[in-house]
């Protein structure tokens, strides 16, 4: 399995050319343990989800045409924007997370819980 399509990355594995995949803090901190740990400086382990998780999370529960459904309402003036947001949040808090994902992350987790002893 590719980077790209992993559901989560160590940051020790993450350098400044991973922003699209997982977010600029996590790449910096990724950046942060290459450059820091060799001199020393202890930088707290840690793990960041991907975009590939993020969209698999999207359409797995099928948000991506009803979160656009809403922001056309929004743009069209049949929502406000509180409107918008609120319904946003509530579709996704009401979501699941796919098996393979929610796996990950909480293997990851228990791990981060072994590294951080």
């Amino acid at each position: 399995m590719t980077a790209s399509q992993q559901d989560v990355i160590w940051f020790e594995d993450l350098s400044r050319s991973d922003v699209p995949l997982v977010g600029g803090k996590s790449a910096s901190l990724g950046e942060m343990i290459k450059a820091l740990t060799p001199k020393g400086i202890r930088v707290p382990p840690g793990f960041a989800t991907t975009s590939h998780a993020y969209w698999h999370f999207m359409d797995e529960n099928g948000l991506r045409p009803r979160l656009q459904s809403l922001l056309a309402d929004h743009a069209a003036g049949k929502l406000t924007l509180p409107a918008t947001g609120s319904a946003i949040r509530a579709e996704i808090l009401n979501a699941t997370w796919p098996a393979r994902t929610a796996d990950a992350i909480a293997a990851a987790y228990r791990e981060l819980g072994r590294r951080a002893k």
